[in-house]
């Protein structure tokens, strides 16, 4: 049988892991690629870069001591040796027998630290264990104090390898320094066959020369393997920093959200002492987020520190779209400076929507990755989809350490953002029945207080424009006032039908309406006005009890 023709038959899943390896193995004969192939189970791959350092790692099912050689201008003239591996017992889903069973195995995994390497030099490097080298590969050390950097942000890659591969494809030619990842690397971290199908076989042609630096997402689960896969730069939790050139980078782990965390007095030291021109933090959850989860991470405790420590962009990932909000500060208080928080959550995973907002430059519903270059004095970045169409585009400047002018008069208020996250609540709707061209459903709202307000807020409340194609209110918006945060809720009645554009249907065991209902509000306080929206409407059992009395 032809090669070709073998490679066809494969399932999907072989055929990324035979790619990926076929790739890295340009230019090596078929008996190597083979020995390689059956070797390194994952080929190798950069981790904790420096200036002066940088991580070699790779998976092996063989523990025999394991070789880099590396060196300067093309030279492997130097070497690094490990004799006893790390020993990983996986677990893996049997593909036959009985259903829902798990086959154990033993890998080990190689994790080598080159040190006192050159700053801002390229170095080539080749892998060897059991007799078996890789081809050889480049990596370029950080520079001791480099003016520019470039780097990519992504995130959410878990579900869709094929889709990983073709984003991960474009990153070599904007020649990053480092690739940031938002987090979600796979679907289940603790299910050991899926790192290499939706991580590292996608990525093996990019992460064997440019380092990834990761965050930890809620897939990852209890982050056993991801802290084995990943060797974070001086740290051996899930949160981190490094500098690069005139960056701060500050990784956090989403799971540890208050003030006594060990992670928070690691934060505040760390973001307080950076002196460098840009800090940017970088987690899982959206600290602003309007489509997709609506997140509102760190508020009580990481916003302010962000804001007294002067972060200049927060980088998050969880809601499968892109978002970028204008630079977001409050208007009162001491520390009043202006953060750009960014979602970037299309690396692969199944796409939310989005919704335009005036608290958001760009919203975009699509695969992508960022792009973004940094001198000392400007933050320059670009989204691009999978054919490197720019989708957005922004520029940071400062000078002296002081924002641009053009900057700050973008600005938008912090509390009118909070004010229609607070709000949103109030737009948790639910309906006594499913609605029809000819039969009306009752839609019972919960109005509730909003705490931080002193005085009652209007809500007009209306649907989204894509709700407003299938149904419709009888006599339009409806208008209320929320409760002084002294009194209690109040539940308040609309009445919706179907327009006949589809066909309605409550689906699931939530009983959603599908297509989708969902409302909106706008929201003012005084002479201020913002926008919430709410999430899908159901039919419940509640409501359809309280229409009838």
């Amino acid at each position: 049988m032809s090669s070709h023709l073998l490679f066809a038959k494969q399932p999907d899943a072989v055929r990324l892991r035979l790619a990926a390896v076929l790739l890295f193995l340009v230019g090596v004969g078929v008996a190597a690629a083979q020995d390689v192939a059956r070797t390194f189970l994952k080929v190798p791959y950069l981790q904790a870069p420096g200036s002066d350092t940088m991580t070699i790692m790779w998976e092996s099912p063989t523990s025999k001591p394991g070789v880099v050689h590396y060196g300067l201008r093309g030279k492997l003239n130097q070497e690094l040796r490990l004799d006893t591996p790390r020993e990983l017992v996986v677990a893996s889903p049997s593909s036959g027998g009985v259903s829902g069973g798990n086959i154990s195995n033993t890998v080990f995994l190689y994790e080598m630290t080159l040190t006192n390497l050159e700053p801002n030099s390229v170095y080539t490097y080749s892998a060897e264990t059991d007799g078996v080298s890789t081809p050889s590969k480049r990596f370029k050390t950080f520079g001791a104090h480099p003016n520019k950097v470039t780097f990519i942000a992504y995130g959410d890659t878990r579900s869709n390898p094929k889709l990983h591969a073709t984003i991960a494809a474009n990153f070599k030619r904007y020649s990053p320094d480092f690739i940031l990842h938002t987090g979600d690397l796979v679907s289940a971290g603790k299910r050991h066959e899926l790192w290499g199908r939706e991580f590292f076989e996608p990525l093996a042609q990019v992460i064997d020369e440019v380092p990834i630096l990761p965050a930890i997402g809620n897939h990852e689960q209890d982050g056993i393997n991801y802290l084995h896969y990943l060797h974070l730069p001086g740290r051996e939790t899930a949160w981190y920093s490094c500098d690069v050139g005139p960056v701060h980078v500050l990784s956090l782990d989403y799971r540890y959200d208050k003030e006594g965390d060990e992670q928070f007095a690691f934060a505040r030291r760390d973001l307080l002492a950076s002196k460098s021109p840009w800090k940017i933090v970088m987690l899982h959850f959206p600290v602003f987020n309007i489509g997709g989860h609506g997140t509102r991470w760190g508020h009580a405790a990481y916003l302010p520190l962000f804001h007294q420590a002067k972060v200049d962009m927060v980088i998050a990932g969880h809601s499968h779209i892109y978002e970028r909000f204008h630079p977001i500060a409050p208007k009162t208080g001491a520390d009043k400076w202006p953060i750009t928080h960014i979602t970037t959550g299309g690396g692969g995973a199944p796409l939310y929507t989005t919704s335009p907002h005036p608290a958001l430059a760009a919203q975009v519903a699509t695969n992508h990755f960022l792009v973004i270059e940094a001198t000392s004095t400007s933050l320059r970045g670009r989204a691009m989809t999978t054919n490197n169409t720019v989708i957005d585009k922004f520029e940071i400047k400062k000078s002296g350490g002081r924002l641009a002018s053009k900057y700050l008069a973008t600005v938008y208020s912090e509390e009118m953002l909070n004010l229609a996250f607070d709000a949103v609540p109030s737009l948790a709707a639910e309906l006594d029945s499913v609605p029809g061209t000819n039969s009306a459903a009752q839609v019972m709202f919960t109005i509730r207080p909003i705490g931080r307000m002193k005085q009652p807020v209007e809500l007009e409340i209306g649907l989204t424009p894509d709700s407003a194609a299938n149904y419709e209110i009888k006599d339009g918006p409806l208008h209320v006032t929320t409760p002084s945060p002294t009194e209690p809720s109040r539940v308040v009645w609309a009445t919706v039908r179907a327009t006949g554009q589809k066909k309605v249907e409550a689906a699931g065991t939530r009983r959603e309406l599908s297509p989708a209902l969902v409302f909106q509000a706008r929201v003012r306080a005084g002479t201020d006005e913002t926008l919430a929206y709410g999430q899908k409407t159901k039919v419940s059992e509640a409501a359809s009890e309280a229409a009838k009395k």
